[in-house]
């Protein structure tokens, strides 16, 4: 796993910059937070303040731009300073459920799709994408050349995704629309982060209905990679989700995320193929210790480096 290093000052230098150009923006503006956002990364990828401002405070706001003018930010300094700034603006604007993924997570499924591909190129699709820092923390991490795809129903969740995939220099074709109405095909990934959903007895659940759908976009031998709640096969009445999947995919793994890594609910990656294997219970499960015991986290990995490796010899057979 490229457990890339970020530079802490230039981190929080872009923070800063972003985070002053948008408190000199809400003087002249007074607009929303997100807004606020907008007007500053148009400003940074336009080089030149673009929003209509007097002479004052365009050079007010050069002025704060200069400051990270001409300095080498990596993709990863500006992802986490970013994800700070939208965060930021989650609680400014008193809007819930403004929790991305761990970027640990991010690093971890970019690691597993390693995993699966040989190849320098490959399609992603995010059809949950929220402010989209699983989707970028995964591109930053591998080293592929990704066409990238990311949908949510939420207009500013898309506008986030592509303001930062902008800043990164990620080239992303973002979908305003319904997940389950996706249309795309021939996906080498699908990742996601499910959102917590409540079990209703006379509904179709959410993410069953989800993954039924995101299966049909995968090419042969494509690969899904989820993160859900731990409870999520216990809706599964009559096993009707199980066997609707496994009539076209694999269940190939399951690993059970740390206890302390989700303060609501506890959550599984669930990793799912798009190939019927003869034996379908050669699945690898585990359950990832903290990141932080690196001794416990490497017999892990080694764990599933020998199921791939088994996998592989089996396959070449």
């Amino acid at each position: 796993m490229n457990m890339q290093e970020v530079k802490t000052d230039n981190l929080e230098l872009f923070y800063d910059c972003v985070d002053e150009s948008n408190n000199l923006l809400y003087d002249i503006f007074h607009k929303n937070y997100f807004e606020l956002i907008e007007m500053t990364v148009n400003n940074i990828l336009s080089s030149d303040v673009v929003c209509d401002c007097d002479d004052e405070h365009t050079i007010r706001l050069n002025e704060i731009y200069d400051k990270i003018a001409g300095i080498d930010f990596t993709v990863e300094d500006v992802r986490k300073a970013m994800q700070a700034i939208i965060l930021k603006g989650f609680k400014e604007m008193r809007i819930p459920n403004g929790n991305t993924t761990p970027d640990t997570l991010g690093i971890f499924i970019a690691y597993l799709i390693t995993k699966f591909s040989i190849e320098k190129e490959i399609s992603i699709l995010d059809p949950l994408c929220g402010t989209g820092n699983l989707l970028h923390t995964i591109v930053n991490h591998l080293d592929k050349q990704c066409k990238i795809y990311a949908c949510d129903h939420d207009l500013w969740m898309t506008k986030l995704t592509k303001m930062v995939s902008d800043l990164l220099s990620i080239e992303v074709e973002v979908f305003l629309q319904d997940t389950l109405n996706l249309t795309l095909g021939q996906l080498d990934f699908v990742v996601f982060d499910m959102p917590n959903t409540k079990y209703e007895e006379k509904k179709e659940y959410f993410p069953y209905q989800a993954i039924l759908h995101y299966s049909k976009l995968l090419k042969d031998e494509g690969v899904m990679i989820g993160i859900v709640g731990n409870d999520f096969f216990d809706y599964d009445k009559n096993q009707k989700f199980k066997k609707e999947i496994l009539s076209t995919c694999s269940i190939i793994g399951l690993v059970e995320l740390p206890d302390n890594m989700f303060v609501s609910k506890p959550k599984t990656i669930l990793v799912i193929q798009k190939k019927i294997y003869e034996d379908k219970k050669n699945c690898f499960m585990v359950k990832l210790p903290s990141f932080t015991d690196v001794k416990e986290f490497n017999t892990t990995l080694q764990y599933i480096e020998a199921w791939f490796e088994k996998n592989k010899k089996n396959k070449e057979k």
